[in-house]
């Protein structure tokens, strides 16, 4: 069996190390200089005002549902594919999540299916941009502004992707971005949060770091992943275009049946392939025991997430102490009485996960790699 030695992301360099020496010789080491600079230059690269260093994405998400007084009784639209912090932040303000479907093509949520959620009880829509790949942002925030109803964009995936030439990240009230070990941009672990609005930006300031009269966290960033994070945004647009080629070469060398596709982008689009998504048409059995397979050459190819409705956090055994709002009896909503593993969403049950893979191509990735991967995957998936 031929194997390959796949490229490992991230890939830290003598640009990274003068960064942390750059922290050490300082001897500050949390939310100072190298934090400023970096805010202020992300913000500068997708269009915003204001951006606000932080510890995770989740706390990000987090603080973003506070600043909108989102609480007790509240409703949030939320994707059902897409990593837990999405959903689970709700919880922490005690908030009701109201899964949506989503649509085929990017698996975004669906424009449609959010409206026909809405309620006087939605306090705020969360849409998640998958894998790199744009949502439907534009029809999203025509939906927020008819029902003046807050938009939080998760572009945790999505650093210098776009719509029409506009930044995503740039389109939400507020947008959250991850800058995790596995993200385009990587300080170990962090976050980022975006916005125009001067009360929102404040709101937030005050509440990450102990400066509110009302509760508040401890959601700082280090001056480690400040001076990380700059770096990392100084390469992003060349380790993107290396993404890009990579994920547009792959669909060029499979050869496309009924059993396997290659999901690219839309015309108006630029994606930035955090994954290459694959579209599989196979029984479930077959497909992981042909995965393995393929994971044992050398190919980083996976199943992506279950549903997050089915998820455990929503569908406890036993009634925890905190995180069920919906189970309250004071609570009168759309999820009143109801189970959220016996939701129907007739999208994510079609695809999710079990005909979607997906496939990393980050650098420095290259031809070799993915005609190896592309040669494999017929080999193995399709033949």
């Amino acid at each position: 069996m031929k194997k390959i030695e796949w490229s490992k992301w991230p890939q830290y360099g003598p640009e990274e190390e003068a960064a942390v020496g750059r922290v050490i010789r300082s001897n500050q080491l949390f939310a100072e200089r190298e934090v400023k600079a970096f805010e202020k230059q992300y913000a500068s690269y997708i269009g915003r005002k204001y951006a606000l260093g932080l510890g995770n994405a989740t706390q990000g998400l987090h603080l973003s549902l506070a600043a909108l007084n989102v609480g007790v009784g509240d409703e949030v639209i939320v994707t059902p594919y897409s990593w837990i912090s999405s959903a689970s932040c709700v919880l922490m303000q005690n908030a009701v999540p109201i899964f949506c479907d989503i649509e085929k093509e990017s698996l975004g949520l669906c424009p449609k299916a959010i409206e026909k959620k809405l309620t006087d009880r939605t306090k705020a829509i969360i849409v998640v941009h998958m894998f790199g790949y744009p949502a439907r942002i534009k029809e999203i925030v025509a939906l927020s502004k008819k029902y003046n109803i807050p938009l939080i964009e998760d572009a945790s995936h999505g650093h210098g992707a776009s719509v029409d030439g506009e930044k995503i990240g740039s389109f939400g009230a507020i947008s959250v971005s991850s800058l995790h070990q596995r993200k385009s941009i990587s300080v170990g672990d962090g976050g980022i949060v975006c916005t125009n609005d001067p009360d929102i930006y404040e709101k937030i300031y005050k509440l990450r770091s102990f400066g509110h009269e009302e509760l508040s966290y401890n959601y700082r960033m280090t001056e480690f992943a400040g001076a990380l994070g700059q770096v990392g945004l100084a390469k992003l647009d060349e380790h993107n275009t290396i993404r890009r080629n990579n994920a547009i070469y792959l669909k060029e060398l499979l050869i496309e049946t009924d059993k396997i596709s290659v999901r690219i982008e839309r015309k108006n689009e630029t994606a930035v392939y955090h994954a290459v998504l694959l579209e599989v048409n196979y029984k479930i059995v077959k497909q992981k025991k042909q995965l393995k397979g393929l994971q044992k050459m050398g190919v980083p190819i996976r199943e992506t997430w279950d549903p997050l409705h089915m998820h455990p956090h929503f569908n406890p055994v036993v009634k925890p102490s905190r995180g069920t709002p919906w189970l309250e009896h004071n609570y009168h909503g759309e999820m009143k009485n109801k189970t959220y593993s016996n939701l129907f969403l007739p999208v994510v049950s079609q695809y999710c996960p079990s005909k979607i893979l997906e496939l990393y191509v980050h650098p420095p990735t290259g031809e070799k790699e993915i005609e190896f991967a592309a040669k494999s995957i017929m080999d193995i998936l399709v033949s």
